[in-house]
């Protein structure tokens, strides 16, 4: 837990850092930014997230199985691994995230946390992002928007600098949203993406989305995550009367 909580405070400085200078992923995302819901201490989801593009000679298949784990005070992390199968070569990462929320009230939160990607096939320096975004929800209309910044490096250390946005609207209560995110910058992975999240039950939550890529190289894609609540993997602590 040292470890992590050092984590945690390395990221918070360094979007606290970001801010002052206004520059512009079974972890929970909208779509492909992370969102500002986070997970009770002990409370685990399960996610399997997949991603497709059958167009052109950009056609490949990812597929990243992830577990989120909540660690307590507005805390969690998440822990995956993401495979991605082209034309040419087979790829594996690790994907390791974590983010705090804190929350300023009950339709406000500032959400800042990071990631970092390394290849277990490639030899690969590894990819890495922190980010830094605000939410807030406009009750009569069950909206959320979000936006924020990011620093992200592709086998470096972040040091580009982009704006994160994202909406999420809901349609019927904990049935059926409608959500969508954007990630500037010409990058590879930086995208507009929109879709559907669908709850056929209270554990199970179904995301569907078209990626429209911001650059010219990468092709259209589409993905397909399902994330499931376990519950909590922490014995429920007994009252002292109890003791």
């Amino acid at each position: 837990m040292r470890i992590v909580k050092r984590f945690l405070l390395s990221i918070t400085v360094m979007a606290a850092i970001l801010a002052n200078f206004n520059v512009c992923e079974a972890k929970q995302t909208i779509i492909t930014i992370p969102s500002s819901d986070v997970l009770p201490g002990g409370e685990v989801i399960l996610k399997q997230s997949n991603r497709f593009s059958t167009f052109g000679n950009g056609k490949y298949v990812s597929l990243t199985p992830q577990v989120t784990i909540g660690t307590g005070k507005d805390t969690e992390i998440s822990i995956g691994a993401g495979t991605n199968i082209d034309s040419t070569e087979t790829n594996v990462r690790l994907n390791l995230a974590a983010k705090k929320v804190f929350k300023i009230n009950r339709a406000a939160r500032l959400t800042v946390g990071g990631e970092i990607n390394p290849s277990l096939t490639a030899g690969e320096k590894p990819e890495s992002m922190v980010f830094s975004h605000g939410s807030y929800l406009i009750r009569k209309t069950r909206t959320t928007l979000t936006s924020g910044m990011y620093v992200s490096g592709d086998q470096r250390l972040p040091n580009h600098t982009g704006v994160m946005l994202g909406i999420d609207q809901t349609i019927i209560p904990n049935k059926f949203r409608f959500v969508a995110d954007w990630m500037s910058r010409g990058d590879s992975g930086c995208a507009l993406a929109a879709g559907f999240k669908i709850r056929p039950e209270a554990t199970t939550s179904i995301t569907t989305a078209v990626i429209i890529p911001n650059n010219q190289e990468d092709r259209v894609a589409f993905s397909i995550s399902i994330s499931k609540y376990i519950g909590s993997i922490l014995p429920e602590k007994k009252d002292k009367e109890q003791l």
